[in-house]
């Protein structure tokens, strides 16, 4: 199954990390432990597509995102319907 087109909707997470930037520019405060979700869209055939999704918590420690476990999730098979997300 190789992959005729990728499509990353990212820009939820990165408009909360640039929301986060405003917000310490301003002085205002943050949220200390932000959650971000991902998913990926991949299309299989010009209609079907497949998905992988991740939730992402901030470790303030290592002071980078990393993935929650047990958070990850995968299509069962290529469908229309992940193609119609892909494409929103």
């Amino acid at each position: 199954m190789a992959a005729i087109e990728a499509v990353h909707p990212m820009r939820k997470w990165h408009a909360k990390v640039a929301a986060a930037f405003l917000q310490l520019l301003k002085r205002e405060p943050v949220n200390s432990r932000p959650v971000v979700t991902n998913t990926c869209y991949s299309f299989v055939t010009p209609q079907d597509a497949i998905h992988i999704a991740s939730v992402h918590q901030y470790d303030a420690f290592e002071r980078t995102f990393k993935t929650a476990p047990r958070s990850g999730a995968v299509s069962a098979a290529e469908n229309p319907l992940e193609a119609r997300y892909a494409l929103a």
